[in-house]
């Protein structure tokens, strides 16, 4: 079962230096991190997107649990511009 974010619960984003750990060689992997960093139910949480293919699932972990990223505040971290 998917599980996404609550849209009303991301209070703010924001771009930080993109982190070193969690890549790998060929680029692909489940748990890769982003610059990108979303403020969730009052914490902020680092966004990581598993990637296997052409395409990826942006998400956050949020009390042990995986979130999906929803179209809404997807849309809003692709907005978010570097301070």
């Amino acid at each position: 079962m998917v599980t996404y974010t609550n849209p009303d619960m991301v209070t703010d984003t924001r771009v930080t230096v993109e982190p070193s750990y969690g890549r790998t060689v060929s680029g692909y992997g489940g748990k890769i991190p982003t610059r990108y960093m979303v403020q969730y139910a009052g914490r902020w949480h680092r966004v990581y997107v598993a990637q296997y293919g052409n395409a990826g699932t942006a998400y956050i972990v949020h009390g042990g649990m995986d979130l999906v990223l929803d179209t809404d505040t997807e849309h809003r971290v692709r907005g978010t511009v570097a301070a």
